[in-house]
């Protein structure tokens, strides 16, 4: 049981950054791509800028402003390379696949790549290497 104290405070800390899946997930990212630096749940307004002087600003700023991204791939300098979405059964919900395509498309205009990647028990290095590798490496990065 908690103390009064407990319950009278309006924050607390989460044990923990990540979910199990999601430490799972990082723990590989960061074996696969040691010479990357690996950020996570970073915010969608932090990666992507929203123009002040266009017409709909506040409303383009509103889009982004709550949005996370699962993990961001960055080179040595922090400059993000690739977002990579880690995607469980609640992203076939019909609000959720709303959303994921919302944040495809906004960082598809702000030339980020974004990797959608099914959440598993298991994943291999080499698959991982394989689909993300490519990525870290696109066109519009050069």
């Amino acid at each position: 049981m908690g103390s009064m104290e407990t319950f009278l405070r309006a924050y607390c800390r989460t044990p923990f950054l990540l979910s199990k899946p999601e430490k799972d997930f990082y723990n590989i990212l960061r074996e696969v791509f040691n010479t990357h630096t690996i950020l996570a749940k970073v915010r969608l307004a932090d990666l992507v800028e929203t123009e002040r002087h266009h017409p709909n600003w506040q409303s383009n700023f509103n889009r982004v402003k709550s949005k996370h991204i699962d993990f961001i791939i960055c080179d040595a300098w922090l400059c993000p390379l690739v977002a990579v979405e880690l995607d469980g059964s609640s992203h076939q919900a019909a609000d959720r696949e709303k959303r994921d395509d919302l944040v495809d498309q906004i960082l598809q205009e702000a030339e980020l790549e974004i990797v959608h990647v099914p959440r598993q028990k298991r994943y291999f290095h080499s698959d991982i290497r394989q689909l993300l590798l490519p990525k870290l490496f696109s066109p519009h990065l050069m």
